[in-house]
């Protein structure tokens, strides 16, 4: 099979769209903005590629680097004036961006799928926000004697076996889960389908949302809790099938239960009643459910989403959508790289298998990606790829199967700026 250039793609599509004058007239916030001609400093895709380039560090030292390093040039941008600029792009032009570069993925490649589905998770994560007034108005707070402190809570829409991000939403910290996910479900079936399957924890299950998503013809696994309806807490045996009626409608779902290492006897509920699907299968199948969780933490350690770069907010949500779109470039990069270090391992006898480090893999992309995007030649682009590309996989980890990690829920480090964990940025 001939080898796909993941990341070389999704920078192609990416590059058409943002010089593609409809992406302008779609997403900049009046019919006004970006029509005079003359001496700006900066226009739509100065504005787009420098909020894409994994802004970090102070606003100010960014804007300085961006010009000499991209624009090569000494242009003088005030953090006050790319404030201002920014106001004229709305958020959802990351999320266009996202799509476009999922659209191709999801038509053009040979996906991963599990046992014939799109395997999907469904979960949230609550932000830490700059803790301006306009924030905490917008998206809420926490609240102790002495202050208030701005938070939001974020959600995705997980491809598991593919590493992508198919749909997110950033939104108030109060918002309920099952209408958030309700909001990326009907995104998703907007996008398009494949035979999906998607996990949930135990937060999600009710009745209702059950037939929301029976509704959409899409399948699920969830966790449920001891409060859940009893009729299905109290089923007598390991695997079997249910009705539940609600709205005049049965619900047939079937029940799988098993014990964990614990002892403790967990219950999961679906609407998968292939008998090839066995409790065991159930078992491995929701404990992917991991995996987002996996994602949230490189989301929020690796690429620092919670560094947002304003405290208006079209900033955070400019900054949050980015930062979906950057994630889901960092995976296509992975796959090249690792495909690459597959074949070059294939006839060693290794420990191991080894994969890109993901951290240097980020830090690599700094400046890179939108160096490559700004390149119009083919034959040079192809070379700052073929370089970038060399360096990410000199920077290999050993994959160590069976590794498992106690989950931690130390409060008092949710207000701490994390420093125990290594920066790529």
């Amino acid at each position: 099979m001939k080898k796909i250039n993941y990341f070389k793609e999704g920078i192609r599509v990416t590059n058409a769209l943002i010089n593609d004058i409809i992406f302008l007239f779609d997403t900049r916030m009046k019919e006004t903005y970006f029509t005079r001609r003359g001496n700006i400093k900066m226009d739509f895709k100065d504005i787009i590629l420098f909020i894409l380039n994994f802004v970090k560090k102070s606003l100010q030292l960014e804007l300085d680097d961006f010009f000499k390093k991209v624009r090569k040039n000494d242009t003088a941008v005030t953090k006050q004036a790319f404030s201002q600029a920014r106001k004229k792009i709305s958020p959802k032009a990351f999320i266009y961006l996202l799509d476009k570069v999922n659209e191709w993925f999801y038509n053009n490649t040979p996906f991963e799928k599990y046992h014939g589905y799109r395997l999907l998770a469904i979960d949230g994560t609550v932000l830490q926000l700059n803790n301006s007034k306009e924030l905490r108005n917008a998206y809420g707070y926490i609240e102790n004697q002495n202050s208030k402190v701005a938070r939001s809570r974020a959600s995705a829409l997980y491809d598991i076996e593919n590493d992508m991000i198919i749909a997110s939403s950033i939104g108030h910290y109060r918002t309920g889960e099952r209408k958030t996910a309700e909001e990326l479900i009907n995104n998703l079936c907007k996008l398009g389908t494949y035979n999906d399957l998607i996990l949930f924890d135990r937060g999600y299950p009710s009745k209702s949302f059950i037939e929301f998503i029976e509704g959409k013809s899409l399948k699920y696994l969830m966790r449920v809790s001891p409060g859940f309806l009893s009729v299905v807490v109290n089923a007598p045996k390991a695997d079997q099938i249910i009705e539940v009626k609600y709205n005049k409608n049965i619900l047939k779902i079937r029940v799988i239960k098993f014990k964990l290492e614990s002892g403790i006897t967990e219950t999961l509920i679906t609407n998968v009643f292939d008998e090839n699907f066995s409790i065991e299968d159930f078992k491995k199948l929701y404990f992917k459910r991991w995996s987002i969780e996996v994602k949230y933490n490189e989301i929020k350690n690796k690429l620092q989403i919670e560094n947002f770069t304003g405290k208006t907010q079209i900033a955070l949500e400019q900054d949050f959508y980015a930062a979906m779109y950057l994630t889901n470039m960092v995976s296509l990069a992975e796959k090249d790289a690792d495909q690459d270090i597959k074949e070059m391992h294939k006839d060693k006898n290794l420990k191991y298998e080894y994969k890109v480090n993901t951290n240097i893999l980020i830090g690599k992309l700094k400046d890179n990606l939108i160096l490559i995007m700004l390149e119009w030649s083919p034959r040079k682009r192809s070379k700052m790829l073929g370089k970038l590309e060399a360096e990410i996989k000199r920077n290999i980890i050993p994959i160590r199967p069976h590794r498992s990690f106690e989950r931690k829920n130390n409060k008092s480090t949710q207000m701490a700026n994390r420093m125990n964990k290594k920066r790529a940025l």
